[in-house]
């Protein structure tokens, strides 16, 4: 009887042990380094508070922390599985960045000879704006006109450059 008991238990044991190896060989292991570095976001240094992963050669920010920088919120969708970026505010719906207005509008931006402030934008080799930010603060405005004389307002906005919506539709840069 007792021998029985022995063998009952081992039987058991070697079944929890097999499937928990198996759940185990079925999990992927990833082997990343934890980083901290300096987040720059045009010209601007940006507080990250949590650490960075550097794997296989690239380094990952939270989602969270990269839309808080560029000024976005992320809201996650359980029902649907999706992550939703918005703007934090309908002051910044009324801006685009650069590269909002380049990828959405087959623009190219370029950087204007050795300065990291000018800007130019361009479409089939045609120049639409060039745009100064050199020495602009956070928050402050400026205007720029296009090739038919019509303004445009840019400023720097949570460290982004960026162009006023409706400015651009008057243009018609945008639509």
């Amino acid at each position: 009887m007792k021998f029985k008991k022995v063998v009952l238990a081992l039987s058991i044991g070697m079944l929890v042990g097999s499937s928990s190896m198996a759940v185990a060989a079925t999990s992927q292991k990833v082997q990343a380094t934890l980083a901290n570095f300096k987040v720059i976001v045009n010209g601007q240094t940006k507080n990250v508070t949590s650490n960075q992963l550097l794997y296989k050669g690239n380094t990952y920010l939270q989602l969270r922390e990269a839309a808080k920088i560029l000024g976005y919120e992320v809201n996650y969708k359980n029902a649907s599985k999706s992550i939703e970026f918005s703007a934090k505010s309908q002051l910044q719906a009324d801006w685009i960045t650069l590269i909002d207005l380049s990828e959405s509008n087959g623009y190219k931006v370029t950087l204007k000879g050795d300065s990291a402030d000018v800007y130019i934008i361009s479409k089939n080799l045609d120049t639409l704006l060039t745009v100064n930010a050199n020495g602009l603060k956070e928050g402050e405005e400026k205007t720029v006109a296009d090739p038919s004389g019509k303004t445009i307002r840019y400023k720097k906005l949570q460290g982004s450059l960026v162009l006023n919506r409706a400015d651009l539709k008057q243009t018609g840069l945008i639509k």
